[in-house]
């Protein structure tokens, strides 16, 4: 069996050229395998979790800071149009006949608040992945 860097004759079974210290098989200068370690930039799971405790947080961290300065905002519309709402509801109630109407309208910014808190959560660790996928295949960030 020959060297296949400097071609100097080696025995059957010999792992190494004593000559030129390449790897049987091709691999000069004794190198083994090379790996490739991939390493994603932004975790979903941390983007999920910072927008489950404040609306937006994820995507700022992702670095997709309009959309989630944009969802904080529409966090603290929500916010104000409930607190405005409880307001009225309580300093103008006759009796229970109001407060029933009211209760309605405060269910319906509740559930439409919580649509959009459970969205984010997910569109912070859809956007992560998206953002990583980007970074293997092209080498660059995409934002």
């Amino acid at each position: 069996m020959y060297c296949s860097s400097c071609g100097s004759l080696m025995e059957d079974g010999q792992m190494f050229c004593d000559e030129c210290g390449s790897r049987a098989g091709g691999r000069g200068g004794g190198q083994g395998p090379q790996c490739v370690i991939n390493i994603r930039d932004k975790s979903a799971g941390i983007a999920a979790v910072l927008s489950f405790f404040m609306i937006g947080l994820g995507q700022i961290y992702v670095g997709k800071i309009g959309r989630g300065l944009l969802l904080m905002m529409a966090y603290i519309v929500f916010v104000c149009i409930g607190v405005v709402v409880t307001a009225l509801a309580v300093l103008s109630t006759d009796g229970i006949d109001d407060l029933a109407g009211v209760g309605v309208l405060v269910i319906i910014i509740s559930v439409c608040y919580l649509v959009l808190w459970v969205w984010n959560i997910f569109d912070a660790h859809k956007l992560a992945n998206r953002y990583n996928d980007h970074l293997m295949a092209n080498g660059n960030r995409p934002w």
